[in-house]
């Protein structure tokens, strides 16, 4: 048999569920509860409440990201091993700098992964790329470095305090980039990974080529100016012939009459 208690906790924890903001003077007046009466009772259910129910709380990330990923696609390998690199037999020849900051996996297609460490911190990024890439001149770190870098993924984990169990959510994860799961590495977390959805790699592609076509529309712009400009003079020189001619005409039986006239 449920008892009147028992009927109001479980109220109670559902109003909270739906929204953990709800204040103990608000979920009486929902309930139709006196205030006067129950206030205390409700308050020492929203403290077990949020002690117990952590998902009921806002939750902050751990001080530092799990992981945050960085890519670049095309870096021709070198023929001979570098310095500081090592080679990775189970991973399709796969070559690894491993760095406190971090660590730079290199494939054979080209494609760079650099997983940083710490910090979030694009400075630090570009100074663990920079380790690795020691024999880099200045216009190739140039060329990889001072443009926007290209995340990835990232990676957060929640603490809620009490144990979770292990659950993979993927519905958002194609759509959004968006991964929520507990895979018991951390037995009392919420992790949340979230990675480049699968329509950003054609909208970067198309962004680009509007830029490239943009460009290339104002260099056949300023070609159809310059154009346009000779144009103009060759008008205004044809149109001025006339005219100076007609001038011509009239200047010289004036210079005329007053040479007969000096005479």
């Amino acid at each position: 048999m449920v008892t009147p208690t028992d009927s109001i906790r479980k109220k109670l924890y559902n109003l909270w569920a739906y929204n953990p903001y709800l204040t103990p003077k608000k979920a009486c007046e929902q309930l139709q509860l006196h205030y006067k009466r129950h206030g205390n009772y409700v308050k020492k259910l929203l403290s077990e409440f949020r002690s117990y129910y952590s998902f009921g709380s806002p939750q902050e990330a751990l001080r530092c990201p799990h992981r945050r990923v960085f890519v670049w696609e095309c870096i021709s390998r070198v023929v001979e091993l570098p310095v500081g690199w090592s080679v990775v037999a189970n991973r399709n020849d796969m070559w690894v700098f491993r760095h406190d900051l971090g660590s730079v996996h290199w494939y054979k297609n080209g494609l760079v992964r650099l997983y940083l460490r710490g910090s979030v911190q694009l400075a630090r990024a570009k100074e663990l790329f920079c380790r690795a890439f020691s024999w880099f001149g200045p216009e190739e770190l140039k060329k990889y470095l001072d443009v926007p870098l290209r995340e990835e993924s990232k990676h957060w984990v929640f603490d809620l305090g009490a144990p979770v169990p292990r659950f993979d959510i993927r519905k958002f994860e194609r759509s959004h980039g968006l991964r929520i799961y507990n895979d018991k590495s951390h037995t009392t977390s919420i992790e949340v990974e979230e990675t480049s959805p699968f329509w950003i790699d054609e909208w970067r592609k198309t962004n680009q080529e509007f830029g490239q076509v943009i460009g290339q529309f104002g260099v056949e712009i300023k070609e159809h100016l310059k154009l346009i400009q000779v144009w103009q003079k060759q008008a205004t020189i044809m149109r001025l012939k006339p005219i100076k001619r007609k001038i011509k005409m009239q200047e010289a039986p004036r210079q005329r009459s007053i040479l007969e006239f000096m005479h």
